[in-house]
């Protein structure tokens, strides 16, 4: 993992200059990531203490952090013991994944005692133990096992460190000594023989030094490689010493996370993308960041869609339900003109006939007509109007309810292209807010709380010729940048599909062809036709935009309107 033993280095020196800041508050996201809300010389950070295996941290930030509505038991516990405490110190474990934080609190009668945290960073293995000064554990984010012969944590026993590996401290090995241990593993990859034989070190750290020292991340030891490893060897050590790092992280071309370390990563090259950072807490912040969010785009888009795709099945099922019961009515002109022809011929009827053939006037056929041989030739003839009367509203009533349901549909369809093009789990949010406003997922809020937030603000650009533009991300933020618009501004939207709004604002300039272009393929883009080539795209004046009464979210309706065939690419992405 690239958290070895000299990333823990870099993290405490970078952290130690936090010492003497004082805990204001303490809160826990899950059972192995704590933050410290810390003040020092006037300013205000968070230090995360996170031994997750997925998102390992010990850095620094300064915005605001999730605060659980209701604190665990440990999270009490760290409270009582470290709440207003200050912190002496953070100091690496020498060669191991630990960095211990002191900390210095008051106990109940005022007395200064002193509280340690080991934050040990191995992986599965991580984990979060709370001590007081003569090491006896207090808390851990894991306990082992009572029957466990290698090493106990448990409340009440003392703290003691993981069993040593059979391994050399890299910083003590003199010039020789490394030259006769590389001996002793001539015809081993450099990376095996750093990684087997000292201490603190990672696969990506002893891959780095091979690729450093040879030019290939595989290559073997031998003699000529021996003699240019160790001035990289030594220069590696010596820089961590100093305190000499050059945090780094490379993502790939989609800006997923590959590997992150505290020194310079040669190792990668294109396509693949390094990015430098000042500190170590940037670098975490951006790394775990970004793979956080993927994550939570994931998983809230994932349920959303699920949400989203079984009301829509509901309305489609509904949908056809109702198309075949409109079709069942179009027999309803048969019933009138059975009635009209009883009517025309009711003085050759009477009582007790079970037919009647006579002529139809309006087909210009002879038609026979079943009647109820109980009922009087008057009764028959009221009884096929009746059935008329009753398919003939059930045809209106239909028909509306067809029309609101296909909206439904179109609705939802369209949303599903928002959680689909969503780039944050900000953004799910609000498209969630807005389907729990429309009724399709219920929410639950704390008494007090906001009905309704105010829509975030929708993506904007400049043209290469100086407007702005501005794209809806939701059906809410459609609705607000049409509403917000000035009448004079351009509208633009995909032609015949689901997509955002588009408003080109223009005030009083006449846009160019080049405005109109661009804006044209914002509006392809942002899209469900992303990607495609000579897409039609509706354009016009805001002023001839209406929204009927009781439409859903993000729809609208325009008259007057023009058609550019453009692609669906980002005019502003870099290829």
């Amino acid at each position: 993992m690239a958290f070895d033993g000299f990333f823990c280095a870099a993290a405490a020196r970078e952290l130690n200059r936090w010492s003497g800041a004082r805990v204001e508050k303490i809160f826990q996201s899950s059972q192995t990531c704590f933050f410290f809300a810390l003040y020092k010389d006037g300013e205000h950070v968070n230090l995360v203490i996170s031994a997750s295996a997925s998102r390992p941290m010990l850095a620094v930030t300064a915005g605001s952090v999730a605060r659980p509505e209701t604190p665990t038991p440990q999270c009490m516990l760290y409270r009582k013991h470290l709440q207003n405490a200050r912190l002496a110190a953070a100091e690496w474990v020498e060669n191991e994944r630990i960095v211990r934080f002191a900390f210095d609190s008051a106990d109940e009668m005022g007395y200064i005692r002193r509280k340690y945290i080991f934050a040990e960073m191995m992986g599965k293995y991580s984990n979060i133990i709370l001590t007081d000064g003569d090491l006896r554990i207090l808390s851990a984010a894991s306990l082992s096992d009572i029957t466990g012969s290698v090493r106990q944590i448990m409340v009440g026993l003392k703290y003691e460190q993981p069993p040593k590996q059979d391994k050399i401290s890299a910083p003590g090995i003199s010039e020789p000594e490394f030259y006769s241990l590389c001996a002793e593993k001539r015809g081993a990859r450099i990376s095996d023989f750093l990684l087997r034989t000292f201490l603190a070190f990672s696969p990506l750290t002893a891959r780095e030094l091979a690729f450093r020292a040879a030019g290939d991340v595989d290559a073997p030891l031998d003699e000529a490689s021996e003699k240019a490893l160790y001035p990289v060897f030594r220069e590696f050590i010596n820089a961590i010493e100093r305190g000499d790092h050059a945090p780094s992280a490379v993502f790939d071309e989609k800006g997923d996370g590959i590997e992150y370390s505290f020194t310079e990563l040669r190792q990668y090259s294109a396509p693949l993308v390094q990015k430098r950072y000042e500190t170590l807490s940037a670098m975490q912040q951006d790394y775990f960041g970004r793979r956080e969010e993927a994550v939570n785009i994931s998983r809230y888009s994932h349920l959303l869609t699920q949400t989203v795709n079984t009301d829509l099945a509901r309305a489609r099922k509904k949908l056809s339900l109702l198309k075949t019961e409109l079709s069942e009515c179009a027999a309803m002109e048969e019933y009138r003109v059975k009635g009209d022809v009883i009517t025309a011929n009711i003085y050759r009827m009477k009582q007790g006939d079970e037919t009647l053939t006579a002529f139809d006037y309006e087909s210009g056929a002879e038609m026979t007509v079943a009647l109820e041989k109980n009922l009087a030739p008057a009764k028959n003839a009221q009884k096929y109007y009746k059935k008329y009367a009753k398919l003939k509203r059930a045809s209106v009533s239909l028909a509306e309810q067809i029309q609101k349901t296909e909206a439904r549909c179109d609705y939802l369809e369209g949303v599903l292209g928002f959680i689909e093009r969503a780039a944050s789990p900000a953004e799910l949010a609000e498209i969630r807010q807005e389907l729990a406003e429309g009724g399709f997922i219920s929410e639950k809020r704390e008494p007090g709380a906001k009905k309704k937030s105010p829509a975030a603000k929708p993506l904007s650009f400049t043209t290469t010729d100086g407007l702005t533009v501005r794209v809806g991300r939701n059906n809410r933020q459609n609705d607000a940048l049409t509403a917000s618009a000035s009448r004079n501004d351009l509208w633009f939207h995909i032609k015949g599909f689901h997509g955002s709004h588009v408003v080109l604002t223009v005030g009083d300039t006449e846009p160019t062809d080049r405005d109109y272009t661009e804006s044209a393929m914002l509006a392809a883009y942002y899209s469900e036709k992303r990607g495609s080539d000579n897409v039609g795209v509706d354009y016009t004046r805001v002023r001839c935009l209406k929204k009927p009464n009781g439409s859903a979210p993000g729809f609208v309706t325009y008259e007057k309107y023009y058609t550019a065939v453009v692609n669906a690419r980002n005019p502003f992405e870099k290829n």
